[in-house]
Parts: C-alpha cells; structure tokens; sequence
C-alpha cells in the first residue's frame, strides 16, 4: 500500500560536515570534493584553462650532430698557389680533386676554382708572352745616318746586328702548355668515369682514352720547338715520366690475369701523379 505523507520530510544533515560543506538554498548540503577546485582558485568558480598542451625538451639535452668531414689540405693550397704559379695550381687542383673523391673530405669546390684560376692566369700569361715577343720582333732596326765620304775610301766596318727572338720558340711553349691543359682536363675526365663506372667493359673504355690522350701529349711535347734548355728537360724528365703512364695504361689492358691487372693498376696511381707534377715542372721553369 502507497503511503501518502501530509508534511514534507526534511532531510537530514549529518552534523561531521566539515565547515568546507555548503548547504545550498534547497537545504541539502553539498559536500565538497577534495581537491577540487584547485587550491587558490575561488570557491565557486572554474580553475584557469590549462595552457596549449607542448612537448617539454629537457634542459640540457644535447643532440648528437653528425661530425662535419675535414677539408683537403691541397684544396685550398691549389687557389692561393694559382696566384703565384698558376700551372702548379693546376696540378694541385686535379691532385685535390681525386683525394677528395676517395676520402671524402670538402674542399672540391674549392680544388675546382684553383684549376679554374690557374687555367685563367696560365692563359693570360701566354697571350702576354706571346703579343711581346710579336712587338719584339717585329720592331725594325733603324740605323743612324751614315757620315758624308772622305776623300780616301775608308774599309767598310760591319756591325753587329741585334739577335731578334725566334717565334718559333715561342710558338712551341704554346702548343706545348695547350697540350699541357689537354692532359689535365683527359686526366679529370678519367677520374670521373673512373669513379661512375662498374663493368670491365667501361673501365677498359676508360683506360683505352686516358691512353690516347697521354700519347698525344707525349707526340705535342717531342716534336715542340723549344728552347734548348727547356728541351733538355723535357727529353730527360717528362717523356721517361710520360712513356711509364703508358706502359702502365697498356699494361691494365693487356693483362690476362687479376693479379696482373691489380700490379699495373698500382704502378699506375703512382707513375700518373708524378708525370703531371713533372710536366708542370717542366713546362713553368
């Protein structure tokens, strides 16, 4: 049976509410929630929003930072050289750049530019050389107004005529620092292919180009009209230098085992060096 009740019943308040609890209008007390709001935020109002949510980085924390590769000593040599003796620089340029592409050092920018000065300032040198050796030569020998004849005829004295330079030298020392600059670009393109290149077949190719372009240095350096101490130089330094490469260019294509072809290699990395450092040699002094 549903009893109906004539008073409303008051609720009871347990009386060990602390003095946190809050009795509201309608009587029934609301018992606060320990820890909420947060302490220091107003009874009755919502706690600050919290700030954008962010990943914290640990003070202190230090990254590891991949080691920066050092830079070829002859890189930078190659362009304050090209300054002083600019075909020196080239050589130090092709020697820097083949370094760099087997350590892996920086500096191939650099070793770049010193090829590119000491090819400008070769350059410059030769068309200065050759434009005042042109105005040597073709100034003409004016001589002084000969004197009124005495009454008895006199020997004829012969004088000396000044030695005029000969072109030919001169025209000589060009074609053999154009065949000089050939050299270099043959033996940078060799070391490009060198590197992109895998198969047997390419590596002969190779080889077999490097080959021909040394050989036509070697004919350009032989047959130059050249002075006679220059020439000297060259028959007794640079072409024993130059007929090594050779031997060791035809020695990697003709050999029939690895074992060979490894020993000619060997030579080769240390004979073609030394031809272009001699060459440079032979050709600045």
């Amino acid at each position: 049976m549903t009893q109906h009740l004539d008073h409303p019943v008051t609720p009871m308040i347990d009386p060990s509410v602390d003095a946190a609890t809050t009795t509201p209008a309608g009587g029934t007390p609301l018992v606060q929630n320990p820890g909420w709001p947060p302490p220091g935020s107003p009874v009755g109002h919502p706690a600050p929003a919290p700030a954008p949510y962010s990943t914290p980085t640990p003070a202190g924390t230090a990254y590891p930072v991949a080691p920066e590769a050092p830079l070829n000593t002859l890189s930078w040599v190659s362009v304050v050289v090209a300054f002083v003796v600019s075909p020196v620089a080239i050589v130090l340029g092709a020697i820097s750049r083949r370094q760099i592409a087997r350590t892996g050092e920086r500096g191939k920018g650099l070793a770049t530019t010193g090829i590119a000065l000491g090819i400008v300032f070769t350059l410059m040198g030769i068309v200065s050389t050759i434009m005042v050796l042109s105005m040597v030569t073709t100034v003409t020998y004016t001589p002084a107004p000969a004197p009124a004849p005495a009454p008895v005829a006199a020997a004829p004295s012969s004088a000396a005529a000044p030695a005029a330079t000969d072109p030919g030298t001169a025209t000589g020392q060009a074609d053999v620092l154009t065949a000089y600059l050939d050299l270099i670009g043959a033996n940078q393109t060799f070391e490009t292919n060198w590197q992109a290149h895998n198969t047997a077949a390419e590596l002969r190719a190779d080889i077999a180009e490097y080959r021909d372009a040394v050989q036509k240095f070697r004919d350009t350096v032989a047959a130059a009209d050249l002075p006679a101490d220059q020439r000297a130089r060259i028959d007794g330094q640079l072409l024993p230098a130059v007929d090594k490469v050779l031997a060791d260019c035809n020695g990697m294509l003709n050999a029939q085992t690895d074992a060979k072809v490894k020993a000619a290699a060997q030579a080769f990395d240390t004979d073609n060096p030394a031809m272009v450092q001699t060459a440079a040699d032979a050709i600045s002094s």
